[in-house]
């Protein structure tokens, strides 16, 4: 169930609407400091995974709720676990209880499956556990958000040195990535010709990706300059943006397109659900977060 707005808003005016709303509470919530991020991360990865669920579930397919429930909270296990994960030495070292949770996870859920599958005719077994895999993983992209947030800066140093420096790196990349996904979105509607994968979108528009691709690096160059100090690494997560954020929205077209929907959510006028507002994002942070926390104080 979503936000409604007035039948007569044309879908340019709510989707700016929706913009003037959530994001002065995406950065708010981000400078209010990690753990409140943290929170909040969750809760948009739990009503993701609904999304993903109901969607599912009109084609008569059950993703296993434990697995799906698990990529939901990985956020939060990040944030709980980031001793552990190195992110604020800079290095990143993969995480034993993070590991064994994930097997014993998958272990439950595919007993579990068992256990219905011995009570009905209709055996889904494998299916359930692969489609619970598929939205666990996808889900649990909302952790590399939450890992943004709590990674060290060991670069120069931007127009607001005391601001913690994991919400001026996630600033960053949510800047670059919603700037490309808006000019794609502009630049499509007013110059776009040529379609760019008319299998998935018949909107999306080669003449949209140049566009957001020439946005998220002119953001980035901008934010990395005055945020980080950066104008090198703005440039680079600028880059990162305008490619990895097309492939994560189109990733997104391919799984409505097979499920038979428009979109997977009403709770963002003008935009869909949460997964239709923030697939872009989810598969250009986790990247931002290797770059960062492997590359070393280059930039």
């Amino acid at each position: 169930m979503g936000i409604t707005l007035h039948p007569k808003l044309s879908s340019l005016m709510q989707r700016l609407l929706t913009a003037a709303v959530g994001m002065p509470i995406l950065i708010g919530v981000c400078l209010w400091g990690a753990l409140p991020f943290a929170v909040f991360t969750v809760l948009l990865a739990l009503i993701g995974r609904s999304e993903l669920q109901r969607a599912y579930a009109q084609r008569e397919i059950y993703p296993n709720v434990l697995l799906t429930l698990l990529g939901a909270l990985l956020p939060g296990g990040v944030f709980l676990l980031r001793p552990t994960l190195g992110v604020n030495g800079g290095g990143f070292v993969a995480s034993l209880p993070l590991l064994l949770t994930l097997a014993c996870v998958l272990i439950m859920a595919s007993l579990w499956e068992t256990a219905v599958a011995s009570h009905t005719s209709k055996i889904h077994t494998g299916k359930n556990l692969a489609y619970g895999l598929l939205c666990g993983a996808y889900i649990s992209l909302f952790g590399g958000i939450a890992l943004l947030r709590v990674c060290s800066w060991h670069g120069p140093v931007g127009v607001l040195p005391r601001l913690d420096h994991g919400a001026l790196l996630v600033l960053v990349t949510a800047a670059c990535t919603m700037a490309g996904d808006s000019a794609a979105f502009f630049v499509g509607r007013r110059l776009g010709k040529h379609k760019l994968a008319e299998g998935l979108s018949q909107k999306k528009t080669t003449e949209g990706l140049l566009g957001g691709m020439a946005a998220s690096l002119l953001i980035g160059g901008i934010t990395g300059s005055l945020l980080l100090g950066s104008l090198t690494f703005g440039l680079l997560v600028g880059v990162l943006a305008g490619i990895l954020g097309p492939l994560g929205d189109l990733f997104k077209s391919a799984l409505k397109r097979e499920i038979g929907i428009k979109d997977f959510g009403s709770l963002l006028p003008g935009h869909g659900g949460i997964l239709d507002r923030f697939d872009s994002l989810l598969f250009t942070a986790p990247v931002v977060v290797l770059v960062v926390t492997t590359s070393g104080p280059w930039y």
